[in-house]
C-alpha cells in the first residue's frame, strides 16, 4: 500500500507512483495474487462513510472490495464507475466496498468520496486474509455469491465479471438459495421495487395442492417479510445518529412494500419521528448541512480546485464565507450534539471560518 510522502514534493511523487502502480495493476493477472481469499476473510475494519456493514451483510452476496487512496489519481478515476456498479447492481446482490489504503484524516476521505458523488460504503485500515500480498493501488478483489474470489488487480478490467457473477448468483433476498418451483421470480426478485408485489403472489401460492410449491412460496414469503422487519430495524438503529438515513430507509420500506402490513407499520413509524421534536430538529440539521456540503463542492468547483488551499480560501468572497459561517451555525443549533455539527466544524476549519464551539 501506498503511504504518501512528508517533503514538500509529496504530491508530485504521489501522482507519479500512483499513476506506475495504475499502469502496473491494470495488466496484472490473476496468477499475481492468492486467488484462495475468501468473502469470509474480510475484515472491514473502521466505517467512514455510506452504509454500515458487517460480515452477515457480505454472506451469500457478489462482492467488490476496491482498496483506493485519496491521493492516487488511477483510484479516483476508478471511483465513478464503481459508483456506477453500485447503483445498477446494488439492488440485485452486489456489495462495493472502499477500503482506504494511505494516510488521510476520516474527514478527508469522506470528503473526498462525497465530492466524488461516492454513496457505497467507505472504510479504513481493511483487510483481507491472505491477501496482503500486493503493493500498489487501486487493487480490487471480486467475491461471487459463495465468498469466492474470481478476481483481483485492476479495477478497470473487473466490470463483466462483476456483472456476470451477479447475474450467476441467486436473488439477494433469497440469502443464497436457488428456487425450483418458483423459477420465474428469481429474475423479478432482483429488483426489490417487486417486493410487494411478490409477497402479495406468494401469499396465495402458499395454499398450492403441491408441497413443494407451497413450501417454496412460503419460504420466499418469509424471506421477504424478514428483509422488510430487517429493514425497520435498520432504521430504527440509525434514528439517533443518522435520522436522515433513518427517514430515507423508512419511506424506501414503505414504497417497496406498498399495500402489505410491513409498509404500513413503516409510514405509522415515520408519523410517530415526525411528531418528536428532537427528530425533527436534527432532521433539520441534516438539510442545513446538506446545504453546506453543496456549496463546498460548488465553490471548490468554481474555483477548479478539489481541495481548499491557502490560495483557494483566499479566493472565496467574503458573502460566500459568510454564507457557509451562517450554515454552520445553523448546524449546530439544530443539531447540537449530533455527529453533523463535527462534520460542519471540518468545513469551517477547512475555509478558515470559525468553527462553533458549545
Amino acid at each position: 500500500m501506498i503511504v504518501p510522502p512528508r517533503p514538500a514534493t509529496a504530491c508530485i511523487v504521489r501522482i507519479a507512483t500512483c499513476l506506475a502502480l495504475g499502469a502496473r495493476f491494470a495488466a496484472g493477472t490473476a496468477e499475481d495474487f492468492n486467488m484462495q481469499v475468501t468473502a469470509a476473510g474480510i475484515q472491514l475494519g473502521s466505517h467512514v462513510s455510506g452504509p454500515h456493514l458487517d460480515a452477515d451483510a457480505l454472506r451469500n452476496r457478489v462482492v467488490l472490495l476496491e482498496f483506493w487512496g485519496v491521493h492516487c489519481p488511477p483510484c479516483i478515476a476508478a471511483m465513478p464507475k464503481l459508483e456506477e456498479l453500485h447503483r445498477k447492481l446494488g439492488p440485485a446482490g452486489l456489495v462495493v466496498v472502499g477500503a482506504h489504503a494511505q494516510g488521510g484524516t476520516a474527514e478527508a476521505i469522506r470528503r473526498t468520496a462525497g465530492d466524488l458523488g461516492v454513496t457505497f460504503t467507505i472504510v479504513e485500515q481493511a483487510r483481507v486474509e491472505g491477501g496482503t500480498d500486493f503493493n500498489g493501488i487501486p487493487h480490487c478483489m471480486l467475491f461471487d455469491h459463495t465468498g469466492a474470489c474470481i478476481h483481483r488487480g485492476s479495477p478497470h478490467a473487473a466490470h463483466d465479471k462483476v456483472v456476470a457473477a451477479v447475474q450467476a448468483s441467486p436473488a439477494m433476498v433469497l440469502g443464497g438459495r436457488a428456487l425450483t418451483k418458483l423459477t420465474g421470480l428469481e429474475q423479478t426478485l432482483r429488483d426489490e421495487k417487486t417486493f410487494g408485489s411478490v409477497l402479495k403472489k406468494v401469499a396465495a401460492m402458499k395454499a398450492s395442492s403441491d408441497k413443494d410449491t407451497a413450501d417454496e412460496a412460503a419460504f420466499v414469503a418469509e424471506r421477504l417479510e424478514a428483509r422488510g422487519h430487517e429493514m425497520l430495524a435498520h432504521a430504527t438503529s440509525l434514528k439517533g445518529s443518522d435520522p436522515v438515513a433513518a427517514t430515507a430507509l423508512l419511506q424506501r420500506c414503505a414504497t417497496i412494500f406498498r399495500g402489505s402490513d410491513l409498509a404500513t407499520e413503516a409510514s405509522q413509524q415515520l408519523r410517530e419521528w415526525k411528531k418528536d421534536p428532537t427528530y425533527q430538529s436534527v432532521i433539520k440539521a441534516g438539510q442545513q448541512f446538506a446545504q453546506l456540503e453543496s456549496l463546498r463542492a460548488r465553490l471548490l468547483a468554481a474555483l477548479g480546485a478539489d481541495t481548499p488551499s491557502p490560495e483557494v480560501v483566499a479566493a472565496v468572497p467574503p458573502a460566500v464565507k459568510k454564507q457557509m459561517q451562517e450554515l454552520v451555525k445553523s448546524v449546530h443549533k439544530y443539531g447540537s450534539g449530533s455527529k453533523l455539527t463535527e462534520q460542519a466544524d471540518a468545513i469551517a476549519t477547512e475555509f478558515g471560518l470559525q468553527a462553533e464551539r458549545p
